[in-house]
């Protein structure tokens, strides 16, 4: 079970904290893991936690190990990479015989996204989580650990080719001393990445986030169950009108949600293919967020239009038989005035955390700061 032994400030102001703890053999090397705080660090608890419960040969090699998990915003210099420097510090200051960084900043070997990187001299390697995709994450990250610290210990890259697979390719770095792993060739790893940054903004708990965005959306999509007239054009309008409306409303409310709170992110040191991810990542994560909150306001109207409008009277006022198809139609077109009309305007919650909202805006927390900006 994870417990919270100690906690140690590192030289930079980060924070370190203990997460877990395996006891292994009382002969085995020392690793300490360090992961990104939020779900980077979730992953990796719960992926040591089922080492250690589980028998055979996937616990086989993390048993001989001493694994001490620790959760740390690992920083970057200004050219956007990671500060190694720092999490050697932090290395021995922990007495570790080998160290292990597992961070949700995506890592680029020009076009090729890197899973993970080794650092034979340095006894390091370095897990990009949202290379390991949306789905499968801990199954991947299994596989990623065990491949870094097998390798690590035998120092042998060709550790690395055993353990990646075919579903990995292994590629030289600095001549023999540093290897990362990443897809195969004609393997679209670059979009794999994106989604799962997407993954890791988290989207399903931005909800909550919008719940100001919602009552005004509802206030507004209200008025479609009262108004004759909106009834008409609803079942007017061909159902690929209607879904037009859709895409345009749900496109509207992510640009003013990304405008409004400065979410677009410039090319920086990364550089334009890197911006580009960033952004398609915020727009795909709130894509969905926005998607779930329309549905969840279409669902609301259709159920109140089917209690409170009579099919008699609606039939009446569109001058055909009222069917089920009619009271969708209805609240389709209601909930798309609604995200449209009520949600220019609104924001997120005022308590809502926009610093840890995307990829970019937790990344600009990584970056070290000035006088001026302390």
């Amino acid at each position: 079970m994870p417990s919270m032994l100690d906690e140690h400030t590192a030289r930079n102001g980060a924070s370190t904290q203990e997460d877990h703890h395996s006891e292994g053999s009382a002969t085995g090397p020392a690793v300490a893991i360090y992961s990104d705080p939020g779900r980077t660090s979730m992953w990796v608890r719960r992926t040591l936690e089922e080492l250690d419960a589980s028998s055979g040969e996937e616990a086989e090699w993390s048993s001989e190990l001493n694994i001490v998990h620790k959760r740390a915003l690992i920083p970057l210099r200004k050219d956007a990479t990671l500060d190694l420097d720092e999490v050697k510090n932090w290395v021995r200051d922990d007495d570790a015989d080998f160290s292990v960084v597992v961070t949700e900043i995506p890592r680029m070997a020009g076009k090729r996204p890197k899973r993970a990187e080794l650092h034979f001299t340095d006894s390091l390697a370095i897990i990009s989580l949202p290379a390991l995709g949306p789905l499968r994450v801990r199954q991947c990250l299994v596989r990623e650990l065990r491949t870094c610290l097998e390798a690590l210990r035998n120092h042998s890259a060709e550790d690395v080719v055993t353990h990646a697979g075919r579903s990995s390719r292994v590629e030289d770095q600095e001549g023999e001393d540093t290897v990362y792993t990443t897809v195969p060739r004609f393997t679209p790893g670059r979009a794999w990445t994106t989604l799962g940054m997407v993954a890791n903004n988290e989207p399903l708990w931005s909800l909550p986030k919008l719940s100001g965005v919602f009552s005004a959306a509802a206030a507004t999509g209200a008025f479609g169950i009262f108004f004759s007239t909106i009834w008409e054009m609803a079942t007017f309008l061909p159902q690929w009108r209607l879904a037009g409306v859709s895409l345009i409303a749900v496109a509207v409310m992510v640009s003013w949600l990304i405008l409004s709170n400065r979410l677009w992110d410039r090319a920086g040191p990364g550089g334009k293919r890197e911006a580009f991810m960033y952004n398609l990542s915020t727009i795909l994560s709130l894509i969905v967020s926005v998607g779930i909150l329309y549905l969840l306001l279409f669902g609301s109207i259709l159920a109140v239009g089917l209690l409170l409008i009579d099919p008699e009277f609606l039939g009446e006022t569109i001058g055909d038989e009222a069917t089920l198809a009619s009271y969708v139609e209805i609240a389709w077109l209601s909930a798309s005035m609604g995200t449209v009309a009520g949600a220019i305007g609104s924001n997120f919650d005022d308590d809502a955390d926009l610093k840890n909202l995307t990829q970019g805006s937790r990344e600009m927390q990584r970056y070290p700061r000035d006088s001026e900006q302390e």
